[in-house]
């Protein structure tokens, strides 16, 4: 302990005196371990510890592939949950639920203050189901959640806290949803507010249902501990199998059943938690370089230190006592590196977490720097310095510097062994800087090809806003379509207003679309029951023209479209060429079922076509790769009744932001409790469908920055090592007639040389990592050829401006001073 004690003293001490070498060192390791906490801390609060309990982090999701028909849905109808429910297997048991929205009242001296919230009707189960004890009160019953139950709510603690203020009375207080009282019970966890709820009430399913037509519910299987969800799918093969042998004679479409889990968390992060892994690699390659880099400069100090090392060595002191003093060195160099690089990562947190779009993190997620994180971060100093640190005392160990002792200065210095010690270190951070580069500069150019692609419409000057009709208010079509009227007259009487529309989905809308059955008379479909399903949505007839989506063949809707006229209908290009092919579509019919009526509601006449547009997905690939999907408008005149959850939006002149609360004052004027909720442009929604290739931009362009910078630091250094180590033989070379030029050309070719090696090795790895983050790109190769030559040629003019500056002061050395050095 005496001896670790004065390893420590003496390391301190080497520290404090070489404050330039310690000051690159601490801060080049110390960015590598700030993006390790942050990127850390998003993967354990986003996925690890995804829910506040073990049970929450085994949620599976089961989705429905109907094979024969060639369609899939994460919808199951009552029949078909209880199906489920009744079985085990690998699961603990499952639950079923249906989102809702509701505007929330409740009575006050003050009067009523609306507030639109979500609502989850789920089965009574999806408390003990995911480990939950209430925070206060208590969780409805199964003797509540059935046909008749009494109408009673669970509120989440962040509605609790928003709205009631903590209020421990609020258990027992009355509250109306859509105008209709529900008694408060309970009160959730802080962290419990799984599938977004704001508010839980019972689902109130019949057992005895046999519909298995309508499929409005979303159910999720609680794994076994220790089961992932991959290992579920056996089981669940098998009970596709029992569902299809027994009722596909009556449901045809179960011909071919397939149930599919969907790890709840990978169903949320989606495309996030790729672009964590890639940017993890990155990180690790920049850990990589600074580690190397600080190796590098640890050689070369010990080989300025030579002939003190190997006085030390004569005098008594043995190789095992210098090589752990260089280790404690490192090790207390990478402990510094690793305090920093926490601190900093603590701070650069918040910032990088502003980059990820709200809907790629779990409603219950909390992310924060956790434990976990600091301690994966300081392990990661830890070896890195014990890494580095091996190199000088490798070299200590091997008593090399022992026969310097008995050389002269002129042939110590001119010892090329040095020389290869150097490049040994140099072409690894060169690589990898290299490699680091690369990615950055393709994230670059798919950045570019993103906001640069053709959307299919306009997101720009768009302000965009949510309102919902309940039944109790606007009972019928005639109400609802006479306050979208009135709404739309209002707000496009506003100054800076040039259009406005309502509509019941906006473009690149969150959430799983609303999926339309239709049939195409005079043209069978291949599929079992002779129809297909595709995605619709009700609109205005000014809503093309608001979004500015082109009409491509016939015509728009008109207010001439009311329910006392023939039924129409307007399809996109997708639609028109996956199910008309080879014929105008325009004058087709088709035979709709809208979900809401569960109905079938006569002939409807195609009457235009719009151009494809791009839409939310929660997979990036889907908006980026794939096709626009097939999809169906229907006028609001004619469908008022299926559009009660209305999307306003409003192409304005200015900034559509400043707008916002004179639109919601129209608004009031129609109904004062009437919340207004949703609001965003359009195109900070298009922005957020590409949230991981936003986060990969800027994450990667940091580290790439901090990689090239390290690489180039630690170029400079070793090159200004040299050059103080090789004065005399400059000073003899000089002596003998060598120009200053050619002194100042041979210090950057010998450097160069050493970067040109390590751009061949870097371009060899990088074909490697290129692959594995394809997924993340968009309309750029993997092994972009403009992309290589851009990072070659930046890394040649760097590292060259690197071995400048040192060659520059090498060809300034006075012979009669080199002679007499030292």
């Amino acid at each position: 302990m005496t001896g670790l004690i004065q390893d420590v003293r003496y390391a301190l001490r080497q520290l404090r005196k070489n404050p330039g070498f310690t000051v690159v060192a601490v801060l080049t390791l110390a960015w590598g371990i700030a993006a390790t906490t942050v990127l850390y801390s998003i993967l354990d609060g986003a996925y690890i510890h995804f829910a506040p309990t073990e049970q929450g982090n085994r949620n599976t999701l089961i989705t429905q592939k109907f094979t024969k028909q060639g369609s899939q849905t994460a919808r199951f109808s009552a029949a078909e949950y209880f199906d489920l429910a009744s079985l085990r297997g690998p699961f603990e048991g499952f639950l079923a639920i249906r989102h809702s929205g509701a505007a929330l009242t409740e009575e006050s001296e003050q009067g009523t203050n609306p507030e639109q919230v979500p609502i989850v009707m789920a089965t009574a189960n999806i408390f003990s189901l995911n480990g939950i004890t209430p925070l206060a009160g208590r969780v409805f019953t199964q003797e509540e959640d059935r046909p008749g139950g009494p109408n009673v709510a669970v509120l989440t603690y962040r509605l609790w806290a928003r709205r009631f203020a903590r209020n421990p009375d609020v258990v027992g207080k009355i509250v109306r949803l859509d105008g209709i009282p529900y008694s408060v019970i309970g009160v959730t966890p802080r962290r419990f507010q799984a599938w977004g709820a704001d508010i839980y009430v019972p689902l109130d399913l019949d057992p005895a249902s046999a519909d298995r037509s309508v499929r409005d519910l979303t159910v999720s299987g609680v794994r076994k501990d220790v089961i992932s969800a991959d290992q579920t799918a056996p089981f669940l093969r098998e009970v596709a199998h029992r569902e299809e042998a027994q009722y596909a004679t009556t449901n045809r479409e179960y011909a071919g059943l397939v149930y599919q889990p969907i790890d709840v968390r990978v169903g949320v992060m989606s495309d996030l938690r790729l672009a964590v892994y890639l940017l993890m690699g990155a990180v690790a390659l920049l850990l990589l370089i600074a580690a190397t880099n600080i190796a590098n400069l640890l050689v070369a100090r010990t080989l300025a230190r030579a002939r003190e090392i190997a006085t030390r060595l004569a005098i008594g002191a043995t190789t095992c006592l210098l090589a752990r003093q260089f280790l404690t060195e490192s090790t207390l160099l990478a402990l510094l590196s690793a305090l920093a690089g926490v601190a900093l990562g603590i701070a650069l947190l918040r910032p990088a977490l502003a980059l990820i779009p709200a809907h790629y993190i779990g409603e219950e997620s909390e992310i924060h720097a956790s434990w976990a994180a600091l301690l994966v971060s300081f392990f990661c100093a830890l070896i890195l310095g014990l890494l580095f640190g091996a190199a000088p005392a490798i070299l200590i160990s091997r008593g090399r510097i022992l026969r310097n002792l008995g050389q002269n200065r002129m042939g110590f210095s001119a010892d090329h062994r040095r020389s290869r010690y150097r490049t040994v270190l140099l072409l690894p951070q060169v690589g990898l800087a290299f490699v680091v580069l690369t990615s950055a500069g393709l994230m670059l150019r798919t950045y570019r090809q993103i906001t640069s692609m053709d959307l299919g419409f306009q997101p720009d000057r768009v302000l965009s806003m949510r309102i919902a009709l309940p039944t109790v208010r606007y009972p019928d079509s005639a109400t609802v379509t006479a306050v979208s009227r009135q709404l739309t007259d209002r707000v496009r009487s506003l100054p800076g207003v040039v259009d406005v529309a309502v509509s019941s989905r906006r473009p690149m809308e969150g959430g799983r679309p609303d999926a339309l059955e239709f049939s195409v008379p005079g043209s069978p479909l291949n599929t079992i029951r002779g129809t297909a399903s595709a995605d619709y949505r009700i609109v205005a007839p000014s809503y093309f023209t608001v979004i500015q989506n082109p009409l491509r063949e016939g015509r728009g809707f008109t207010e001439g479209d009311t329910p006392s006229a023939p039924a129409v209908a307007i399809v996109n290009e997708s639609f028109a060429h996956k199910y008309i092919p080879n014929e105008t579509a325009v004058g087709k019919q088709l035979r709709l079922a809208l979900p809401t009526d569960a109905r079938e509601v006569g002939l409807t006449q195609i009457v235009g076509v719009v151009a494809d547009s791009r839409q939310f997905a929660w997979d990036v690939r889907d908006v980026l790769y794939e096709p626009s999907p097939p999809e169906i408008f229907l006028p609001l005149l004619q469908h008022s009744q299926s559009a009660r959850d209305l999307a306003v939006l409003l192409r304005t002149q200015g900034e559509p932001a400043t707008l916002t609360e004179a639109v919601r004052r129209q608004i009031h004027g129609l109904n004062p409790d009437q919340p207004v909720y949703g609001v965003q442009t359009l195109r900070a929604m298009t922005d957020e469908s590409l949230g991981p290739a936003h986060l990969c931009l800027v994450l990667l362009g940091a580290l790439a920055a901090a990689a090239l910078i390290t690489a180039c630091i630690g170029l400079y250094a070793i090159v200004s090592y040299g050059v103080a180590q090789r004065t005399q033989e400059i000073g003899v070379r000089m002596a003998l007639g060598a120009r200053r030029l050619e002194i100042a050309r041979l210090i950057v070719i010998e450097g160069m040389r050493v970067v040109l090696v390590g751009l061949a090795v870097g371009l060899a790895m990088s074909f490697g990592t290129a692959r594995l983050m394809s997924s993340l790109l968009y309309g750029v190769p993997p092994h972009d050829l403009a992309t290589l030559i851009s990072v070659c040629v930046l890394l040649v003019v760097v590292a060259a401006l690197a071995c400048y500056i040192p060659a520059r002061r090498a060809a300034k050395v006075d012979p009669m001073v080199a002679l007499g050095y030292e």
